[in-house]
């Protein structure tokens, strides 16, 4: 993820001399589809998500908190203390592969309501001023459509605000202030994610009713995933405890990453009647997986260490 106070986004790239010229400007301007509307299945009920305690509560609160809004008005007057009635701002924080999106699914699911996710490459534009068009673009669509709206690594939009004697630190910040003011008028549920939680911007965080962690699974969690992804437990090993005990430090998609992987070694077989999985299978991949993660880390360490 590009730190934002080091390489400007999209619109902030622009050559100033675009604006001046008036035969380079566009004559023309259809706004794009900035996000992408998702239906949510029964797959993704919470109930079938692998979380820790803490995170399942969290977000049943939260569910909670919407099924009784009338309630909750008419004893407590919200409406008087809260800026927008029937808001909820929710920000998912964790490392990748722990559930954060599938989260977001479930609690649209929860609602009964489509997910909005937005694409950033289509929100970013290089012309002045677009960037934050598309953002009231994506408000406007999740408004119109009754849904969750879906920022998939926020940090991206509402990271801390750039020093004035920055370049581009103008259109940088307007770009946040319009991204809050849209959260201010927005009467709907947002679901936000981030890997990088520690760099949104400090208005951002007064925003969001609950920051909801999403951790590493521990064992237990690790041999339910593992279950969960192989499926035939007649072509699998029994020793599953033991393999989650191995595979220390790996998410739910890098579980789900080391099955498929495994089912496909185990796939080879002509007849696949004969088609298994077994425990060298799955350790090879866990380790695999494990020994890429310590690489990318060092990588990071010694990019650290030259900055």
């Amino acid at each position: 993820m590009p730190d934002m106070n080091e390489i400007p986004m999209g619109d902030e790239q622009l050559p100033a001399e675009d604006h001046r010229n008036p035969r380079r400007r566009r004559r023309d301007y259809e706004p794009p589809e900035v996000g992408v509307m998702l239906v949510p299945e029964p797959r993704h009920e919470l109930s079938r998500l692998v979380l820790h305690e803490e995170a399942r509560s969290e977000i049943a609160t939260a569910l909670r908190s919407l099924a009784m809004a009338e309630q909750m008005e008419e004893v407590w007057k919200l409406s008087q203390i809260r800026p927008m009635a029937g808001r909820c701002i929710l920000n998912f924080y964790g490392p990748p592969g722990t559930g954060k999106t599938r989260a977001a699914l479930g609690l649209a699911l929860e609602l009964s309501k489509p997910l909005y996710q937005v694409d950033y490459s289509a929100i970013v534009s290089k012309y002045l001023g677009d960037t934050a068009k598309h953002i009231v673009m994506a408000f406007k669509q999740a408004r119109e459509a009754d849904a969750v709206l879906f920022f998939d690594e926020a940090d991206s939009l509402v990271s801390r605000r750039v020093a004035s004697g920055e370049s581009c630190s103008t259109s940088i910040n307007q770009n946040r202030n319009t991204l809050m003011q849209e959260l201010d008028r927005f009467g709907g549920v947002v679901v936000m994610t981030t890997n990088l939680f520690g760099n949104y911007d400090e208005a951002m965080l007064r925003r969001i009713a609950r920051h909801i962690e999403f951790r590493l699974p521990d064992t237990a969690m690790r041999e339910a995933l593992l279950r969960l992804h192989l499926p035939n437990p007649e072509r699998v090993p029994e020793n599953m405890r033991g393999i989650a005990s191995a595979a220390h430090g790996l998410s739910g998609g890098d579980l789900l990453n080391v099955c498929l992987n495994a089912m496909e070694a185990g796939s080879v077989d002509p007849d696949p009647a004969n088609w298994r999985v077994t425990e060298e299978m799955l350790l090879g991949q866990i380790r695999r997986v494990q020994a890429s993660k310590r690489a990318h880390a060092g990588r990071d360490n010694a990019t650290l260490s030259l900055n």
